[in-house]
């Protein structure tokens, strides 16, 4: 009886270890077509392409915050399978509130449309910052002064910022006198695999909620460019062939 008991409570404990597994809070929240996932979808990530994508920065009084994600095509039954619970997002309803009014605003950080006035305008002075890299440095205005400056803001779940970063890492190699910051408000432990997985060289900035406050309604990822003297001469939202292009110009440009 006493074996019985022992047993009996065993798997108790192992059900409501389970549970516990099943329910625990996601770490990062992320809301595609009203669905909450607790990581962005493989097959969604390969659906991104820079056209038409909306995305969403989401977050609550309270501090909950979110990405949400307006796709191009509606969702697959197969992804709809790594869905999880309202029950198991902390303000569900909330989140889903906000996303829903972000969209019907056209609010949302759009990579190609809903423009609105740039948060860094060429000819003004680069705001001053102090901001922490994946291996724990301090940045800030004073270890860039006298120097041109280019700054990346991106995240993980943007497919453009992802598929630019190898042509982006070349421009480091070309041109070493320059200063190269990628700068993400995730954390080390997020950006981490994307960071060395797509062979990403530029000093990678993470925890970043300073910087990634420019991008406005504008678009990831935003690429700055920043001369000697600390000016901005150049702020370009989104990504293109033609874009990286006439970026790459410019940075030229200011270290003849």
């Amino acid at each position: 009886m006493k074996k019985t008991l022992i047993l009996a409570a065993g798997f108790a404990m192992m059900a409501c270890g389970a549970v516990a597994q099943e329910t625990s809070v996601p770490k990062r929240i992320t809301i595609i077509e009203g669905k909450f996932f607790r990581n962005l979808p493989e097959e969604v990530a390969k659906m991104m392409t820079p056209d038409g994508i909306k995305f969403f920065m989401l977050s609550t009084p309270n501090g909950t915050k979110a990405v949400g994600i307006k796709m191009p095509e509606p969702l697959t039954n197969e992804m709809l399978r790594d869905t999880i619970p309202m029950v198991q997002v902390p303000e569900a309803a909330e989140l889903l509130r906000r996303f829903d009014e972000a969209q019907a605003r056209s609010e949302g950080i759009g990579v190609s449309s809903g423009r609105t006035e740039p948060l860094l305008k060429e000819g003004t002075k680069f705001p001053e910052f102090t901001a922490t890299d994946m291996n724990g440095r301090t940045w800030s205005n004073a270890d860039v002064k006298g120097k041109v400056m280019v700054l990346n803001v991106w995240f993980t779940g943007c497919g453009p910022c992802r598929a630019e970063m190898p042509e982006l890492s070349a421009w480091k190699d070309e041109m070493p006198g320059v200063m190269f910051f990628s700068s993400t408000f995730e954390s080390a432990k997020v950006a981490r695999p994307v960071i060395e997985s797509r062979g990403f060289n530029w000093i990678p900035l993470v925890n970043d909620t300073a910087l990634y406050k420019y991008v406005g309604n504008n678009g990831f990822p935003l690429t700055v460019v920043i001369d000697k003297e600390g000016t901005v001469v150049m702020a370009e939202h989104g990504t293109s062939a033609t874009k990286r292009e006439a970026l790459k110009r410019k940075i030229k440009s200011l270290i003849k």
